[in-house]
């Protein structure tokens, strides 16, 4: 089955538009597809028609109305695409591959205005595998004779388990509490603020000795022998977050995503053709870039979540996607795009990562943004996208049957006779349509009401009936010239940053990424640098007014630990922090970055 790509919102500043909802989930997958997270209006508008008596069910042996038999009994939709339209065409990336264009074609043609140049990409990103839920179960999992250890750390207490051993964490006086069971016996291994859980065969697998190792993590004990939920890379915390519902726990993910995350990532099938599977991993790059650069968000203590979550971002399948079948040729693509150990091609506009949307497939050409979302964002206009017309795309065209009952639903009318696309946005998406009601009056929806109502593939909605209405923009002409045999040369290049001058480190919290404290108390932020050292210069720095202040300077102790102590200041206390390690006036390691409020 073909993976590809659906949306979420955050408020983002497009310059003079000034604050825009702008979409987190890029990504529609088909079959088997997400419940949209609008309900289905068609059917709940259906139900309240009928229990305020406006439709009523045929009885057999009632006289039919002549004017109620001409009504038509249903309507026939003629669309094309799957998904939100707005930036690459996944399917339209195959297709262009399959024409031969290669991945810095594919890319620059989708966002206008655009470079591949190498960023930066070797920081650690943190991925939510749970959202805020009530409980937490983590196992690990030998990939080789000599793995399978994992350490959990739970404020003071740190120990080091194997397969056999199952770590459960809950809530406990709005703090982490977690328990071991191992050979039929529980142990508690206390309560604290976060808890961090490293394995094996990692890049800071803590005291967990040994080679290659999966960490298993599921909401129920029982879901662990299910397939999926393993991850490879990284450190794993759970942090307490405040909600409507109390407290209930994250699960984080901190990757690199160089690699560690980009090999992840499972947006489109990994059978497709190189070029296309390259044009991914520089979006899915460029979006996970974009990402770190808006910060830490509170709710999930996260920057993206995995697809599953609230803000549905890239889904993110860690071992999954390198280990499914052919997973080797998606690990080789996003290889490709690499630049040095530090970098990877990246797309920039104005010499900074874009917000890099894309979705499954357009209807022959892409959205504009401001159609979709509102705001303008100069690099995501509409582009002619005739390549997603391609045989293999099974959403080039779609028909749908509608009944009468719902349409008329749609509408909120008794019954339609007729209904006509009256406003075309310029991709040809339906921007609004009329419906015309058996007394001659006229009711008009918005392409996303009638969209959403029907739970309609897209918006890409050709006719109706047959009917046409406004014209439909040539998708027909391929518009870009013959492929290029190399990377059509762009802005000069930037130069890849200088490799650090000692020998990078790794910065991790031990406390919330995101903590509310009361006035009047002090927070002890408390984290641990691997490889472990002890003297290390550790700076804790705040965010002020765009630029990184340094407020606080510590060193590690033996074990490679650091503590910094945050007292109530007022304004001066609250904000956003992160941790520097410097090694000889070079800055070698960098926290996630956290959040401190005193109230």
């Amino acid at each position: 089955m073909l993976e590809a790509c659906s949306c979420g919102t955050v408020a983002v500043s497009t310059g003079n538009a000034g604050p825009t909802s702008f979409p987190e989930e890029h990504r529609v997958t088909p079959g088997p597809r997400r419940r949209p997270l609008v309900a289905i209006a068609g059917t709940l508008a259906l139900g309240v028609a009928l229990s305020a008596g406006l439709l009523t069910p045929a009885v057999a042996d009632e006289a039919v109305d002549p004017a109620t038999a001409a009504l038509p009994a249903q309507f026939t939709l003629d669309g094309a695409g799957f998904g939100h339209g707005v930036g690459m065409s996944q399917w339209g990336a195959y297709g262009m591959a399959k024409a031969g264009y290669d991945a810095a074609s594919i890319v620059t043609h989708y966002y206008t205005g655009t470079q591949v140049v190498p960023a930066q990409d070797d920081m650690d990103i943190r991925v939510a595998l749970l959202y805020q839920t009530k409980r937490v179960s983590v196992r690990s999992e030998a990939l080789d004779p000599s793995g399978g250890a994992i350490e959990v750390t739970v404020g003071p207490t740190v120990v080091v388990g194997s397969p056999l051993d199952t770590f459960s964490f809950k809530v406990r006086d709005g703090q982490v509490w977690a328990t071991r069971e191992a050979g039929g016996q529980t142990t508690d291994l206390g309560v604290a603020p976060t808890a961090t859980i490293r394995w094996a065969g990692t890049r800071t697998p803590g005291t967990a000795p040994g080679g290659p190792t999966l960490a298993n993590v599921t909401r129920n004990k029982s879901s662990l022998d299910s397939s999926g939920h393993r991850y490879r890379y990284g450190v794993i915390d759970i942090v307490p977050v405040s909600t409507k519902k109390g407290v209930e726990l994250n699960v984080v993910n901190s990757v690199r995503i160089h690699d560690e995350y980009l090999y992840g990532i499972s947006e489109v099938s990994s059978s497709w053709p190189e070029a296309a599977l390259q044009a991914q991993a520089m979006a899915s790059r460029t979006y996970a870039i974009s990402k770190i650069d808006s910060g830490v968000r509170q709710s999930c203590s996260c920057h993206v979540d995995d697809g599953g979550g609230p803000y549905a971002d890239q889904t993110f399948t860690g071992w999954g996607k390198a280990s499914a079948a052919m997973g080797e040729r998606w690990v080789a693509a996003v290889d490709a795009t690499k630049t040095s150990d530090t970098t990877g091609n990246a797309i920039l506009h104005n010499g900074k990562a874009i917000r890099a949307f894309y979705s499954a497939s357009s209807g022959g050409a892409t959205q504009n943004v401001k159609d979709v979302w509102g705001g303008e964002l100069p690099y995501v206009v509409s582009v002619p996208d005739p390549w997603m017309k391609t045989p293999d795309n099974p959403d080039a065209s779609w028909q749908v049957v509608v009944p009468q009952a719902q349409m008329a639903a749609v509408f909120g009318a008794p019954a339609v006779t007729s209904v006509d696309v009256i406003e075309r946005d310029q991709s040809g998406a339906v921007k609004r349509l009329s419906a015309t009601l058996p007394d001659g009056q006229t009711v008009t929806r918005t392409g996303p009401q009638f969209a959403n109502a029907l739970r309609l593939k897209s918006r890409y909605v050709n006719a109706v009936d047959g009917k046409v209405g406004p014209p439909l923009p040539s998708s027909d002409v391929v518009a870009a010239p013959a492929p290029p045999a190399q990377v059509p040369a762009a802005a000069p290049e930037q130069p890849a940053p200088a490799a650090p001058a000692a020998a990078a480190a790794t910065v991790s919290l031990l406390t919330p990424a995101d903590i509310t404290v009361r006035k009047g108390k002090r927070y002890k932020v408390v984290g641990v640098v691997r490889p472990a050292q002890g003297r290390l210069k550790v700076w804790r720095q705040k965010l002020v007014k765009g630029e990184w202040k340094t407020v606080a300077k510590e060193r590690t102790n033996r074990k490679g630990r650091y503590r910094f102590v945050i007292k109530d200041a007022g304004k001066k206390s609250t904000g956003t922090f992160r941790v520097l390690v410097v090694k000889k006036k070079d800055v070698v390691g960098v926290s996630p970055e956290f959040a401190v409020r005193f109230r």
